[in-house]
């Protein structure tokens, strides 16, 4: 079954677009949801600003009747008289109208002073009121001098204070009869309202201090609420209910403009979002694909192909990496066809030497002497052992290298193969030296013994007839080191770093000579290395080299 393969550039691609759509809708869902239900909340919070009078009214009967009920009842019955308990709920809501009216009065005539202005006064006496607002309350709407929140009347009322003024109209003239002035008397003072615009009186209801309904107009739906304190205790509310609906007509056309303003938005947040995901993906695929092509490249052996992506961020650094790797594999590369070509010309020597004395002999040029044949079986072993250290090496560099571990103490191998390497040593004519001391560790004595046959082997080879080699031992609380130290030749910086390094010869004809293959040194790190140990090189004290093999003595066991 094929699955359809979708590139990394179009799901970056697509899952920003889809974020930011989703983001946006739910956004702008919450925000179109949010305002259809608390903008009628809303309008009635600015429209409690304008009830400032109205609270301070309240607060002022409060403070004088100091129970809601008791306060309505008796002004009730203050200005209207007796009342039917069929009339009380209108009255009540009158009362509270009224209330409204009075603070409106007041709040218009604080905001307009009646001010007359002649030709002939100067600009000190035109900036004169004629008329205070007290004056102008009391004409226009014929209200009492001591007016108080409630047309002067002042709580409770004494027994000599007049309740009912009579209106303009009702005023007596001259000619009038006794009992036409009675009853102008006994008439009801008419109240002039003030207009109000903004319907804000037929919305109010008032609420005790534990928000209990008293009186007003009830609403099943939440109002908005503005205190009302008497020496800062809350001994009510004043409540509001909402003027705006979301099912009026208004409100419906408010919202519908609403809508399509965030759909406009919406739908320029999407080509917004559509741009950005796309100019997002093609800054990430341009070096994505330069990355792939570049591994592709080294699939095909291309080594010394290079990646060019400057950038700060993790796919500069995969580049960065890719590249290095790129160099790493070219050196391999170079190192592989180098092994190649040093091992088949390590073996084409001894083997043309076997076939030049081979067909000497078939043609008669040589005799089959025993000095003839030991010459042959010279190069035999070397080819043996050319072959088997190639084998080990390869073993070791594959980490497959079979070590048998027991424990032994190393220097007892150590004063073995210097006994048995004293006959080349005189040979040489090079004296050797031993001292040092011994230590049990768990080593693979026969692989152990290899090393130090190939370093003792190498100073024979590299040390100058009438030379010296000094082999002695160091150790410390962790580790045990033996150093085998002899004296010139010497080596340069330079050839001290390649020490290690497969078929690398010093001095390529004088190891030729003397059997080395150059391998000798590399097979000894990899097994000192499998071993749990290391192999180092340094100049000698004595000119030479010294070659320094550490174990660590936590291997004790």
């Amino acid at each position: 079954m094929n699955i359809r393969r979708v590139p990394i550039a179009l799901r970056l691609f697509l899952t920003v677009l889809l974020t930011t759509l989703v983001i946006t809708t739910v956004s702008l869902g919450v925000l179109h949801w949010t305002m259809q239900k608390n903008f009628a909340r809303y309008v009635a919070d600015v429209e409690m600003q304008k009830l400032d009078h109205v609270i301070s009214n309240l607060a002022g009967v409060y403070s004088v009747y100091h129970d809601w009920g008791n306060a309505i009842q008796a002004q009730i019955l203050q200005i209207e008289g007796t009342a039917a308990p069929d009339d009380y709920d209108r009255l009540s809501r009158w009362w509270l109208r009224r209330q409204y009216d009075i603070a409106l009065q007041q709040r218009y005539f604080q905001e307009n002073t009646l001010i007359s202005v002649s030709p002939g006064l100067n600009k000190t006496e035109q900036s004169k009121p004629i008329l205070d607002a007290e004056e102008l309350r009391m004409m226009e709407l014929n209200l009492p001098s001591e007016y108080q929140p409630f047309e002067g009347l002042k709580f409770p009322l004494s027994s000599n204070q007049n309740i009912f003024r009579p209106d303009r109209k009702s005023e007596a003239k001259p000619g009038d009869t006794a009992q036409n002035q009675n009853q102008s008397q006994n008439q009801k003072k008419q109240f002039i309202s003030l207009p109000d615009r903004l319907g804000l009186s037929s919305r109010l209801s008032l609420y005790d201090a534990n928000k209990q309904f008293v009186v007003g107009e009830p609403s099943d739906i939440p109002v908005s609420y503005r205190r009302i304190m008497v020496n800062d205790k809350i001994v009510g509310y004043l409540g509001l209910k909402p003027v705006l609906d979301q099912d009026d007509a208004s409100s419906i056309n408010f919202f519908s403009n609403q809508k399509r303003y965030l759909l406009l938005v919406y739908g320029l947040t999407f080509l917004t979002s559509l741009i950005a995901a796309l100019l997002l993906a093609t800054y990430f695929k341009t070096p994505i694909q330069r990355l792939l092509q570049g591994t592709r490249e080294l699939t095909k052996g291309n080594f010394q192909h290079q990646v060019k992506v400057n950038r700060n961020d993790e796919l500069g650094d995969l580049s960065t990496e890719l590249n290095h790797l790129a160099v790493i594999l070219d050196q391999h590369e170079q190192s592989r066809r180098q092994w190649v070509a040093d091992t088949s010309h390590e073996l084409k020597t001894p083997l043309a030497v076997l076939q030049a004395q081979i067909e000497a002999m078939q043609d008669g040029i040589r005799k089959p002497t025993q000095e003839h044949f030991e010459s042959m079986l010279r190069q035999v072993t070397s080819l043996k052992k050319l072959t088997q250290d190639l084998a080990d090496l390869a073993q070791a560099e594959a980490q497959q290298l079979k070590c048998y571990f027991a424990e032994v103490n190393p220097w007892n191998v150590v004063l073995q193969e210097v006994e048995n390497f004293k006959p080349k040593f005189a040979q040489a004519d090079l004296s050797v030296s031993v001292q040092g001391e011994g230590a049990n560790l768990q080593l693979d004595i026969d692989r152990f013994k290899q090393i130090m046959v190939n370093l003792l082997g190498n100073s024979i080879r590299y040390t100058e007839a009438g030379g010296e080699v000094r082999v002695h031992t160091e150790q410390s609380a962790t580790h045990w080191s033996v150093i085998v130290d002899d004296s010139p030749l010497g080596l340069s910086d330079e050839q001290l770093a390649r020490l290690g390094e497969r078929f690398y010869r010093v001095d390529d004809s004088r190891t030729r000579s003397t059997g080395g293959t150059g391998l000798g040194l590399a097979l000894s790190g990899k097994i000192a290395q499998a071993l749990g140990g290391e192999l180092s090189f340094d100049h000698s004290p004595l000119g030479g080299l010294r070659c320094k093999l550490t174990f660590p003595k936590q291997l004790n066991k």
